[in-house]
């Protein structure tokens, strides 16, 4: 296709945009094809594709070569009909661009140096990005769970009448249904991070964070962390080793926890941002809803300021809001209820914007 038939195309995009058209997004079935067909047809962008090009061209500047690999990423996540697994994979490209696209465009004190998923030791695990800031460097971890799992069945999420947070005695579980503990996962994406930092530990200026991209029920993540009955970041851990000590995860120095994936729902639609946030892809700040919350590990390195400050997250506290203090059990009001379903059936094409034709 002519350049000169894509007038409505910044030129730097252009090239972005004629490799998507040329590649499996477009030669079968996507959930994100309508949104980046648009300029193909003469059509201004979609708003899904706008916001997440000037994210990507973020990253490109800072990272040279990134948008060209994250498009080639994304492209290849479809070819099965309305698949809910390539949904959740869209969920977590979206999740990694976020945070990624937050500390490109972060005024830091000096210059950064940005090496997207650089490796470090024997074991060649490697973490999303590792910025260096002076003499201190930040390694960045990103995770995106499958929330869908937790809606799955007749215990999930709002289908029982109460819902575990934590790892609670027997004899303190309510009568009938309800949901387990989701914080499995949690625990995986610490020994995960764990083992990715830990070829980079030798420099004593290097620290890591550890990014969780929940959605709105960011209770769920802060009391699997710290929940006095169990939580991973506390003596009491459900995580223990062969001698029945707790799991310390010292190579990871905190966990930021972002409410984020229904955001990415809306935007896949088209449709706006809720609360306070401008659009989809905006990372948050210190004095917005819905805030943005860091539990620093006890067994990691105390995060300097200038490194604190980039994360734009508070300490969870009653201030914040009833959904920001652990609670290791929580009371639907309707237990018919059903939170959070995943796009299926009728609904998919709204929730992600796709069109057939």
């Amino acid at each position: 296709m002519s350049h000169k038939s894509l007038p409505l195309l910044p030129p730097e995009l252009i090239p972005l945009y004629e490799k998507l058209w040329a590649g499996p997004m477009f030669s079968r079935w996507h959930w994100l094809q309508y949104n980046f067909a648009a300029p193909r047809h003469g059509q201004p962008e979609t708003y899904f594709a706008a916001v997440t090009m000037d994210a990507l061209l973020a990253c490109d500047a800072v990272m040279p070569g990134f948008a060209d690999e994250m498009l080639q990423r994304l492209s290849e996540i479809g070819g099965r009909e309305k698949d809910p697994n390539d949904y959740e994979q869209i969920l977590q490209w979206l999740g990694e661009l976020l945070v990624l696209a937050h500390f490109a465009t972060w005024k830091w004190p000096t210059t950064a140096v940005f090496a997207h998923e650089p490796t470090a030791g024997i074991g060649k695990a490697n973490p999303e990005v590792v910025i260096d800031v002076g003499h201190l460097r930040l390694g960045v971890e990103v995770k995106t769970p499958n929330l869908r799992l937790l809606t799955a069945g007749r215990e999930g999420r709002g289908r029982a009448p109460w819902q575990l947070n934590a790892r609670i005695p027997k004899e303190f579980h309510p009568r009938g249904p309800s949901t387990k503990p989701r914080d499995n996962p949690v625990k995986d994406f610490l020994v995960s991070a764990n083992r990715k930092f830990e070829g980079f530990r030798s420099d004593p200026n290097f620290y890591s964070v550890l990014v969780i991209v929940w959605d709105d029920y960011i209770n769920e993540p802060l009391t699997a962390l710290l929940s006095q009955q169990s939580g991973l970041l506390t003596p009491n851990s459900f995580h223990r080793d062969n001698s029945d000590q707790p799991h310390t995860y010292p190579n990871v120095d905190a966990v930021v926890v972002l409410r984020q994936q229904h955001q990415f729902k809306n935007g896949m639609a088209n449709r706006p941002a809720l609360d306070d946030r401008d659009h989809f892809l905006d990372y948050g700040s210190l004095d917005r809803f819905p805030f943005n919350s860091i539990v620093m590990n006890p067994h990691g390195r105390a995060l300097p300021q200038d490194l604190c400050s980039a994360l734009q997250a508070h300490e969870p506290a009653t201030w914040m809001g009833a959904e920001y203090v652990p609670g290791e059990l929580v009371m639907w009001a309707s237990s018919n209820k059903q939170q959070g379903k995943p796009p299926t059936g009728g609904d998919a094409d709204d929730d992600a914007g796709h069109h057939d034709g």
